[in-house]
């Protein structure tokens, strides 16, 4: 019985001095964060490009509502490739007109 005590006395003094794991971390490595200083605009108005000046490990691209010639309603259109530098662009389809341009951003 005494053998049983000093071994959890040691064990609760062992996780004192070198602290509960998870208890106040840091991040942990390879941590993201949303990108910043995003802007996005129209582009030649069939389309929008959207650019962050700082990925911070995360990604972004262009998204443009599109309306319908035919009466058919909007279309929601996103670029198909994630960006973490550069412009990110996406076009209205033939048959639609540009309505308004937006980012998207996530933190992977």
């Amino acid at each position: 019985m005494k053998k049983w005590s000093v071994l959890a006395t040691g064990s609760v003094i062992a996780a004192f001095s070198l602290g509960f794991q998870g208890a106040a971390s840091a991040a942990p490595t390879g941590a993201t964060a949303r990108p910043t200083g995003c802007t996005y605009q129209s582009n030649f108005s069939n389309g929008a490009m959207a650019s962050c000046t700082n990925s911070n490990g995360g990604h972004y691209k262009a998204t443009v509502l599109c309306t319908r010639q035919d009466g058919g309603g909007i279309i929601n259109l996103d670029a198909t490739v994630w960006r973490a530098s550069g412009w990110s662009f996406v076009y209205c389809p033939a048959l639609t007109t540009f309505s308004s341009a937006g980012i998207i951003t996530k933190v992977t």
